[in-house]
């Protein structure tokens, strides 16, 4: 793979140079977080931050607040797809220019002709994203621009909005000659784009004429203000629409790469149901056309052609399409993106890796070229998958292709921890963890990238915890964590997804959530922000009284009550769970107030987590009472005692509402019975939580023989479920990397804050260990040995902090630093 360093990572690395003296007019872009605000309060009443001072602006052809075309979303109107370019041109002086900047829906913002960022981070109107970002520049004239859009319906359904709109503040001497609603911008509207259905999540399938819209120019006019800055009213009245918030994210990646191969050349189109044959992947020409994908040669596609490539980008990439070319005049080039290509007439797709006799089906985006020299094409968003299929028709033109490659684009997250155990088909699993979650890391966490890009509360716990196993980074975790605080604002509950224009309901998934907020108390070190999120966390607890019943156990929850995708379960439904009494919603309900108590303790609130703790033995007492089978040793799925599944036990045993003799029977019932009900790859995690409980990391290793069999299936991301499963990219398939450091290691928080550690480790057969585990204050690295039932080896902490080792039986304290280990039975 070829990397090449775009423009304003290149500035990051002419900052350090400038901080040595190296290059003093060298431009630099630096981005800046300014202290992060956990609350509401007077945004939007009073001025609170330079941003405020600024106005919004847009076209002046798009001023009039038209209805929208779904009013209840886009309540700030809007009309029709809005692709604008602002400029503005100004002196720069030796001093720095400091600027804050966001837009609705979207912005590329440009100096001099560079593209120095993206934005903004995904949110909703309430708590709109905004970046800030300090430029050191050569004294003299220089340029911003702003490629803005507002496309509405078109837009991904993780794309919020208001209304269109653009904000930029400058400070000190740049106030007046930069500032929005103060400064004279210009504006033009820019022609000649198509919006066409793809996959409805994820958005259109864009066709331009000419360029794409971040090299387009059209005829400027003066911007409009369309809502003056935030006027301080000591009355309570906040401005219309934006309530803006700065960002906590880093940049994402954004770096252009030439990957893969050409594998398959085709005279005419491949149809929808049409195979690629072998002899395509023999034909004489695809040499030229690899040369064109390394960045070795340019290509000429002769007059009156029509062909296809078939590109193997090796692995799973998200990524904007690029492509340079000249000539062309009447040409079509049609850019397709695939996770996997299917067996003909199925939904079945097979090895991964191979494509001869199979079908392309995909997103689909078109250039249009208009003849001119050098003209370039991308997408607004970024397209993923591992498969692109380039479909090309020239007229009486050639065209000539000098580029194509892909400007990769996601969370700035790698695997800063390590994990071996000696078996050799192991790091191919955490290679496909890893790429899983990385593919699934952008603004928010997601689902997959190629069909929803939603965050889910149940998806995203799982990539919240395999992240804290992965990185000390932990700012995308506390993104995930507030921004479904945010969407309780709908019903109470938090959102099964968010940010998402079409609200989605789940009382299960809002329970997860309060998980999610347990492990970030104690797999990191951050009580200000914890006892910020918990007043949500009360108030989402308390919704569910309604629904108590009078045996003290929930009934009839509203919305979609998703526990996971068994097929024996409607859409994901446990038994009784949408019109009725389920043990599954209980068990759960009884887990998240149990998690909730510790948080409220961790804060200091002893009563307030004694309340939930009553609460937790009540319903866990009326659930033993309706649900344990004394006959079976299970927990029932149905007040009937029809239904059993793998979740009923893991839950009964996860949450202590099962103890000694009944919680032994039940985990041997769980390991035997064979007409429980079985978790899929989502739900495997509380299995295998529950396997790490019992001290059975046996079967945790035995159960990764199913992600051994994913990479040899050539896949490189984890699957949404098992079979003919629809997407080959779902990070909630990541977790394995986790239950490696958290299970088998057996590292895990023993306090608030991770303050604390035990770790005690569970290898089964395993020779060896050897690990590094991410923590706040740096890495806890184990090196241990198994032999004859005695482990012998060492264990480092980080300086502060102190825990317990704990083998079979016998414990040894752990000191910061390094502590040798040699305990036998």
């Amino acid at each position: 793979m070829k990397v090449y360093l775009k423009f304003h990572l290149s500035l990051v690395i002419a900052s350090m140079m400038l901080s040595a003296g190296a290059a003093e007019n060298f431009p630099v872009v630096q981005k800046v977080f300014l202290p992060p605000r956990f609350h509401l309060g007077n945004t939007g009443i009073l001025q609170l931050q330079p941003i405020d001072e600024a106005a919004w602006i847009w076209h002046p052809e798009f001023m009039p607040a038209a209805k929208a075309a779904r009013a209840d979303v886009f309540a700030g109107g809007w009309r029709e797809p809005a692709l604008l370019r602002f400029r503005r041109s100004f002196e720069a002086t030796a001093a720095p220019v400091r600027i804050h900047v966001s837009a609705d829906e979207r912005f590329e913002l440009f100096l001099d002709g560079n593209r120095i960022a993206r934005g903004p981070d995904r949110s909703d109107v309430e708590h709109w994203s905004y970046a800030t970002y300090d430029l050191r520049l050569a004294p003299g004239s220089h340029r911003l621009e702003a490629l803005v859009w507002s496309i509405g319906p078109y837009a991904p359904v993780a794309q919020m909005s208001w209304r269109g709109g653009f904000i930029l503040k400058a400070e000190s001497d740049y106030d007046r000659s930069l500032t929005t609603g103060k400064a004279a911008w210009e504006v033009a509207k820019l022609a000649g784009y198509e919006f066409t259905p793809g996959i409805f999540f994820v958005g259109a399938q864009l066709t331009a004429h000419d360029c794409g819209p971040q090299w387009k120019e059209g005829n400027y006019l003066k911007a409009q203000v369309i809502r003056a800055p935030v006027n301080s009213n000591p009355y309570g009245e906040s401005a219309p629409g934006w309530k803006l918030f700065p960002t906590i994210l880093p940049d994402q990646l954004d770096r252009e790469i030439t990957v893969g191969r050409a594998v398959a050349l085709g005279s005419g189109a491949l149809g929808k149901d049409e195979v690629v044959k072998a002899e395509q992947a023999r034909h004489p020409d695809l040499p030229q056309w690899q040369s064109l994908i390394d960045g070795r040669k340019q290509l000429v596609v002769p007059a009156n052609t029509e062909q296809f490539l078939l590109w193997d980008l090796d692995n799973y990439y998200c990524a904007y399409p690029e492509c340079e070319v000249s000539g062309g005049a009447g040409a079509k080039l049609a850019w397709g993106w695939a996770e996997s290509l299917y067996l003909p007439k199925s939904e079945a797709k097979g090895r991964r890796d191979e494509f001869i006799g199979k079908t392309f089906r995909g997103m689909t985006d078109t250039f249009l070229p208009g003849g001119k020299p050098h003209q370039k094409f991308s997408t607004l968003w970024w397209r993923a998958g591992r498969w692109c299929l380039l479909s090309i028709k020239t007229g009486a033109e050639p065209l000539t292709i000098h580029r194509l490659a892909l400007d990769e684009s996601r969370y700035p997250i790698d695997n800063e921890s390590r994990f071996d155990d000696g078996d050799k088909l192991l790091p191919d699993v955490i290679a496909l963890a890893t790429r899983g979650i990385q593919m699934c890391a952008h603004e928010t966490y997601m689902d997959c990238p190629f069909y929803e890009q939603l965050m889910y509360d149940g998806d995203t716990r799982l990539e919240m915890l395999t992240t804290y196993a992965m990185t000390r980074d932990d700012r995308l975790p506390r993104r995930a964590l507030e921004l479904f605080d945010f969407s309780r604002r709908n019903w109470g509950f938090v959102n099964e997804r968010y940010p998402a224009y079409l609200a989605q309901h789940s009382p299960t998934f809002s329970l997860i959530w309060a998980l999610m907020l347990n492990d970030y108390a104690f797999w990191r070190n951050d009580p200000e922000f914890v006892r910020a999120r918990a007043i949500g966390l009360r108030s989402m607890l308390e919704h569910f009284e309604p629904y108590v019943n009078g045996d003290g156990l929930l009934e009839n929850l509203p919305g979609w009550p998703f526990m996971d995708w068994v097929p024996q379960w409607t859409t994901g439904n446990a038994p009784d769970a949408v019109n009725g009494v389920s043990a599954l919603n209980n068990l759960l309900y009884v887990y998240a107030l149990q998690k909730s108590a510790a948080v409220e303790d961790s804060l200091g609130e002893p009563l307030l987590a004694q309340r939930l703790r009553l609460k937790a033995a009540r319903t866990a007492a009326a659930a033993r009472a309706k649900f344990w089978d004394e006959s079976r040793g299970l927990m029932a799925d149905n007040l009937a005692h029809t239904e059993f599944s793998e979740h009923g036990q893991c839950l009964a045993l996860l949450s202590d509402t099962l103890t000694g003799d009944s919680a032994q029977r039940c985990f041997g019932q769980l390991l035997t019975a064979p007409d429980l009900k079985r978790t899929t790859i989502y739900f495997s995690f509380y299995l295998m939580e529950t396997w790490q409980k019992f001290g059975r990391g046996d079967l945790i290793l035995e159960r990764l023989g199913f992600w051994k069999d994913l990479v040899k299936q050539g896949l490189k991301t984890p699957v949404e479920q098992p079979g003919n499963t629809r997407s080959d990219c779902h990070a909630w398939g990541s977790h394995p990397l986790f239950h490696l450091h958290a299970s088998i290691a057996g590292i895990r928080p023993a306090s608030p804050g991770f303050r604390t550690v035990r770790i005690a480790p569970e290898p089964g057969e395993l020779p060896k260990i050897q690990c590094r585990t991410p923590h706040p204050d740096g890495y806890i690295t184990l090196d241990l040995t198994f032999k004859a039932g005695r482990c012998r080896g060492v264990i480092e902490l980080p300086a502060q902090i102190t825990g317990v080792f704990v083998w079979q039986g016998r414990e040894q304290k752990l000191n910061g630093g390094v502590n040798p280990i040699d305990l036998g039975p």
